[in-house]
């Protein structure tokens, strides 16, 4: 079997974290070889399609091992482009394994294996969202931004995409209760939202703050609109539900920061329709009723988002955006009801995009996780 290392470097310099999404935003396959003068072995992650399905030190394997590497802190790693054929024993989607890997670290519970004691200053808690090198081809001018400036504002006018090419921004959510700030964007980020395509005069639904001097790259939007008018009614409708998603976690995580209620008892209603704790990997679109997805965890059970007709439920491997059935559980009103929805034909369509277009829809599905991600924290901190 060929292979070839394409990537080399450290973690000294970019954290495991960062790697993963680097290279799972670009869908890479292949394997990640952590080599640590502290670690009498070398450490190993396969990677398929972007996603970890397996990885291996010393006699530990899956989650274990990939869990253990977030905590070192001093390593050189190689990611060698190679047909991968581990055994696909990992299930949770990478950013939540990004996000459980960090937080477990944090918590003391992963050793650090390097000269370091801790893990380093993250200089706020905000967690960051990164994303793949930038593709130049649909960057149409660049504008910079001094530190403090609210690039975007929340429930003014706008449909014009930016990506982040350097710099800090903070993205804040407003509601009456008052400002929650929910993640902090870095290079590689885009800032905008895939339903501004549908109508002119799109009301942005949260605000975006220059943290430090950031420099944006402008897309290109009749090129990025000309893609997504090239979409089927079928998959448009796919990312609008998406999108709808992230508003509403936006939304929960929001109230979470400003410590209102984000509990919820409409589990107690019925038996979940996907369950958290199983291995339900089919996808349903809605034709009636609602679904309501809870995450199950030891805060209690947090309602994050209603779905109701017209929207996807359940897991699309390839765009990597649901919290079902790994992250959370779907409940369904009484009139609930839906039909499986074959993935065979959307996935035809994300393979033929270009790298732009799946970069932002990666960008999403990574604002839904680790938005997630953020609501567990801030609960765990009220506990």
């Amino acid at each position: 079997m060929s292979s070839k290392v394409v990537l080399k470097g450290s973690l000294a310099f970019i954290g495991l974290g960062d790697l993963l999404q680097q290279l799972g935003g670009s869908g890479s396959t292949g394997t990640i070889k952590l080599i640590s003068k502290y670690a009498d072995e070398p450490g190993y992650i396969y990677l398929k399609n972007g996603n970890p399905i397996n990885a291996q030190f010393e006699s530990a394997r899956g989650l274990e091992a990939l869990n253990a590497f977030f905590g070192w802190t001093d390593a050189d790693f190689e990611f060698l482009d190679e047909k991968v054929t581990s055994e696909p024993i990992i299930r949770k989607s990478r950013m939540e394994i990004i996000l459980d890997g960090l937080r477990m670290v944090d918590d003391g519970i992963i050793r650090i294996l390097g000269p370091g004691a801790t893990a380093g200053g993250k200089g706020s808690d905000l967690p960051v969202i990164k994303g793949p090198l930038i593709d130049y081809v649909y960057v149409v001018d660049e504008e910079e931004y001094p530190a403090g400036t609210d690039v975007v504002v929340q429930d003014k006018f706008g449909n014009w995409f930016w990506v982040v090419l350097s710099g800090s921004m903070e993205v804040i959510r407003i509601l009456p209760e008052g400002a929650a700030p929910i993640v902090r964007l870095a290079d590689g980020a885009y800032i905008g939202s895939i339903v501004s395509f549908l109508r002119d005069g799109h009301v942005r639904s949260a605000t975006v703050k220059a943290i430090s001097d950031v420099q944006l790259g402008v897309l290109d939007s009749e090129l990025i609109a000309r893609e997504y008018s090239s979409l089927s009614d079928e998959f448009q409708k796919i990312l609008i539900s998406f999108d709808k998603r992230l508003k509403q976690v936006t939304d929960t995580c929001a109230r979470a920061a400003l410590k209102l209620v984000v509990a919820t008892e409409l589990h107690k209603s019925s038996s979940p329709y996907i369950s958290q704790s199983e291995n339900e990997n089919a996808c349903f679109r809605i034709i009636a009723g609602e679904a309501y997805i809870i995450r199950e965890s030891a805060e209690g059970h947090i309602h994050l988002c209603t779905l109701s007709a017209g929207d996807f439920v359940g897991q699309i491997p390839f765009l990597n955006t649901s919290h079902e059935p790994y992250s959370a559980s779907a409940f369904v009103s009484g009139d609930f009801d839906a039909e499986v929805y074959p993935l065979a034909s959307a996935r035809e369509e994300y393979e033929a995009m270009s790298q732009t277009f799946k970069n932002m829809l990666q960008n999403m599905s990574m604002s839904i996780s680790v938005t997630t991600g953020r609501i567990l924290d801030l609960l765990k901190k009220t506990v």
